[in-house]
């Protein structure tokens, strides 16, 4: 077993006995809706069947009539409008759409990208002073300006107003923008406070739109932009994201843009039922690796051709930089392991702050992520360059990095971010120090227990109990992400049913047997105990979710192993 298996506690029996019985449901399903807080018929309803009129009105952010009056002003006067964004694919996706529809609104709009290594994230001077020799009056941030107090205030004072799309944590200063639109403010009524960059802007638009008098359903196309930013930046698919990226991979799978059928098309997702899963590992890595390696906006001429052949032309560009990015990738996290095997007392380290001369700025946050998931601690790694550290941080679900940095801004030049993911900005004689107090911070918010890695089941069942109904009902529950993950199951004493094939490097994939029933299972990077698992009456207690195959035109499901225990 590589996790310690924690099995949830089933819920009240009377609240279960009520949700099973008004929906027809067994109790493992009565108790996935409990687990969601989905206790009545309308929440249940509203949550198996997303609709766009659960949407909210816009006009519920605060500055929202603000920021829509200047936009629809500079549409009117015929001034140039920059649409500046962050360079991960929650900005490529917020920086296209709004391109693409100021652009079909007939604004002179254009769009900035800043160069990860030489500016770094958000709102640069050297971008700013790009505004003001195009002859900018009005720039709209998008998935970034919230911290950008100096440049804000620097483009202010050039005659340069601007409209802040946002969602990362505000600092305790907001900039002097004419409008900022972040749910998160400690002003802004807005009910749901977890939209991703992408659906600030799409907020925005949705604003106009209704000032405007246009329908809002003209900007349903764009949903698909909405789905892979928000699925991409792992925010909670509760609420309104979850409409977003419902409707969005409908989009994806039916009619998909230009640009999205070239990337599924170089990714061999073409043809296949794409899910937040394939944007999160498949089609955000290569969006990603232009903003990493060279230019970010490679990506939104990608996502914005009106033409076919250039979007394929441009995917295989992205296609040959991810290659690239995975390649600097492993080297990095060879180095990264390297150091710690030389130089960390894991038994007594709760976080981990490595650092190193000129690893890519562009893929510490991916290795970060990686470094954290092997020793289940939060990750911090920076890249040095003429004294100057670039940190990318990552964390567990109980340590919060933006409090953690928040707490030590003495020793940064910059930060932001939010609990799971920041960047950070630090000189290279603060980098002891830092170590040293995120050490301090680390044992004060972070248990022993937390340290040992664990995964939550929701239940035991047999393999008869997936039946119809019990399929039917986990794909309503779909789409999965944060807040709402794909369950876990444990079935005991699974029989291995014939050869155990090795695919790829290091994956397993064999047929197992329980209660009478036999289904196919893949074991993703289980290599290593091939030889354990003898075949024809190898039995294993299995820890897995179920997806569904699709393979020459034929779907089924298939148990996807998560951890086993032979038995």
């Amino acid at each position: 077993m590589l996790y310690r298996w924690i099995l949830k506690k089933l819920g009240e029996e009377g609240l279960l006995s009520l949700i099973r019985d008004q929906n027809k449901i067994n109790s493992i399903l009565a108790h996935l809706l409990v687990e969601r807080n989905l206790l009545t018929t309308d929440s249940i309803n509203n949550f198996l069947s997303p609709s766009l009129d659960q949407m909210h009105d816009p006009f519920l952010m605060y500055d929202m009539e603000k920021g829509v009056s200047r936009l629809i002003n500079a549409l009117r006067e015929g001034e140039n409008i920059l649409i500046y964004g962050d360079y991960d694919v929650d900005g490529i996706t917020s920086v296209s759409l709004l391109y693409d529809v100021l652009f079909k609104l007939g604004g002179k709009v254009s769009f900035y990208i800043p160069d990860r290594v030489s500016e770094g994230y958000g709102l640069s001077e050297h971008g700013v002073q790009y505004a003001a020799s195009k002859g900018v009056s009005l720039i709209i941030s998008a998935d970034c300006g919230v911290t950008a107090n100096l440049e804000i205030k620097q483009a202010k004072d050039l005659g340069i107003d601007s409209i802040v799309c946002d969602h990362h944590e505000p600092a305790q200063t907001i900039p002097e923008a004419y409008a900022i639109l972040n749910p998160k403010q400690k002003n802004c009524g807005y009910p749901f406070k977890e939209l991703a960059g992408v659906g600030v802007s799409f907020k925005l638009l949705q604003g106009l739109y209704t000032r405007l008098g246009y329908p809002s359903s003209d900007l349903e196309p764009y949903l698909d932009l909405v789905a892979i930013g928000t699925a991409a930046d792992i925010v909670p698919l509760l609420d309104e994201n979850r409409v977003f990226v419902r409707y969005g991979l409908e989009i994806i799978n039916s009619n998909p843009r230009h640009g999205v059928f070239a990337l599924l098309e170089s990714s061999s997702l073409l043809g296949k039922e794409v899910n937040v899963s394939n944007i999160v590992f498949v089609l955000a890595p290569r969006l990603n690796a232009v903003g990493r390696i060279s230019n970010a906006k490679k990506a939104v001429h990608l996502l914005t051709s009106s033409s076919l052949q250039q979007s394929r032309n441009i995917a295989k560009v992205l296609e040959s930089e991810n290659k690239i990015r995975r390649d600097i990738d492993e080297t990095t996290c060879q180095e990264a392991l390297h150091l710690i095997t030389e130089s960390i007392d894991l038994n007594n380290t709760k976080i981990l702050v490595l650092a190193k001369k000129d690893w890519h700025p562009g893929v510490i946050g991916i290795v970060a992520s990686r470094i954290m998931e092997r020793y289940n601690r939060p990750t911090i790694l920076i890249s040095l360059k003429d004294g100057i550290g670039k940190g990318s941080a990552r964390s567990t679900l109980n340590f919060d990095n933006y409090q953690a940095l928040n707490s030590v801004r003495h020793l940064l030049d910059n930060f932001g971010g939010h609990k799971y993911a920041a960047g950070l900005t630090v000189r290279e004689e603060n980098i002891e120090p830092l170590r040293e107090q995120m050490y301090r911070i680390s044992d004060s918010m972070i248990n022993e227990k937390d340290l040992a890695p664990t995964l939550e089941i929701e239940s035991e069942i047999s393999l008869r109990q997936l039946d119809a109904t019990f399929l039917k009902w986990l794909k309503l529950l779909a789409p999965y992400g944060p807040q709402n993950m794909r369950p876990i199951f444990v079935t005991r004493n699974v029989e291995i049913l014939g050869d155990v094939a090795v695919m790829g490097n290091n994956h397993l994939k064999f047929k197992v047997k329980n209660d009478g029933i036999v289904i196919d299972a893949i074991a993703y990077n289980f290599g290593k105990l091939k030889n354990e698992l003898k075949p024809y009456g190898q039995r294993m207690d299995a820890a897995y979710v179920i997806e569904e195959n699709t393979w020459n035109g034929q779907t089924t499901i298939q148990m996807k192993i998560k951890d086993l225990n032979l038995v």
